[in-house]
C-alpha cells in the first residue's frame, strides 16, 4: 500500500513511499514502484550539467502555484498519464538538472529572485503533441524573464536541455504515437476536453532529483507571499504549514 506525500502548494508532488510486495531489486530489497528500477534509470547526456566532474546530486527549480489551479492540471495529468511510471503530479519546471557542487551559488540566486518578485499569473493554453506524449502549454510571461535572468547566472554550468525555456505542463509521456494522438485531441476538442485553467504562482520551489523522483528542499515564496500558508496532504490529511526557507521537508 502506498503512502501519498503532497508537498505544499505548488508542487504537491506525489511521492510513492511505500512498498509493493512483489518489487524487489537484484539484491532482494524492495525497489519503489514505476516502469524501470532506481538501479536500471540513467539520464541522457543531454540532460548532464556542464561541470566537467561528476555530479551525483542534480536539482530541478520548478514554479511554485496555488493549489486549486494545481489540482485541475493534475487531475488532467492523472487521467492520461500511463499509471506504472507517474510519479510526480503537475509541474512546470524552470531547470531540470542543477548540479549539487553549484548547489550554494544556486540557491543564493533562487533566494534573491524570490526576495525581489511577486506573485504573477498562470493559466494553461492549447495543447500540443511530443515525442512520446502529450503537453499543455502555460501562459506565464514573468516566468520567462526569471529563467533568463538565471540562466545569465549559471549558463557556465547548464545542461544543454537547461539552455531553454518553453512553460508546459506535461500531460502524458511514454506512450505509442497512437495513444498520445488520441489522447490530444480528446484533451483539445473531444469527450475529455480541458476547459483550461488559471491561477497563480507564488513562489519557486528547488528539488533534489532521484531517478525519476522529486524530493522537495527547499520552498522560496516571493516577497508578498511569506505570510501565506500552504496545503500538505498526507494520507489524504491536510494540514496548514509553510515550510521554512532553507529547510528539508520531504524525505525519500
Amino acid at each position: 500500500m502506498f503512502r501519498r506525500v503532497t508537498l505544499r502548494q505548488t508542487q504537491y508532488y506525489t511521492f510513492r513511499l511505500g512498498m509493493s510486495q512483489s518489487a524487489t531489486a537484484h539484491n532482494g530489497k524492495p525497489t519503489r514502484e514505476g516502469g524501470y528500477t532506481a538501479e536500471e534509470y540513467v539520464r541522457r547526456p543531454d540532460h548532464t550539467p556542464q561541470t566537467g566532474q561528476d555530479e551525483p546530486e542534480k536539482y530541478i527549480l520548478a514554479l511554485h502555484t496555488d493549489l486549486v489551479h494545481h489540482k485541475a492540471v493534475t487531475a488532467l495529468r492523472n487521467a492520461h498519464f500511463p499509471a506504472n511510471i507517474n510519479k510526480l503530479s503537475a509541474h512546470v519546471a524552470l531547470f531540470r538538472a542543477l548540479p549539487g557542487s553549484q548547489l550554494s551559488t544556486i540557491q543564493t540566486s533562487i533566494l534573491h529572485i524570490a526576495q525581489h518578485h511577486d506573485p504573477f499569473p498562470i493559466s494553461t493554453a492549447e495543447p500540443f503533441l511530443m515525442a512520446h506524449g502529450v503537453g499543455l502549454h502555460a501562459h506565464v510571461e514573468p516566468a520567462k524573464a526569471i529563467f533568463r535572468t538565471l540562466k545569465d547566472q549559471w549558463g557556465g554550468f547548464l545542461s544543454k536541455q537547461d539552455q531553454s525555456f518553453r512553460a508546459h505542463y506535461t500531460i502524458q509521456n511514454k506512450v505509442q504515437n497512437s495513444v498520445a494522438q488520441k489522447c490530444f485531441e480528446d484533451i483539445r476538442s473531444g469527450p475529455d476536453r480541458f476547459e483550461g485553467s488559471t491561477g497563480t504562482v507564488t513562489g519557486l520551489s528547488l528539488y533534489l532529483y532521484d531517478r525519476g523522483y522529486w524530493t522537495l528542499k527547499h520552498t522560496y515564496p516571493f516577497s508578498a507571499e511569506k505570510e501565506v500558508k500552504n496545503t500538505e496532504v498526507v494520507d489524504g490529511k491536510d494540514e496548514e504549514e509553510w515550510p521554512s526557507l532553507g529547510a528539508s521537508t520531504a524525505s525519500k
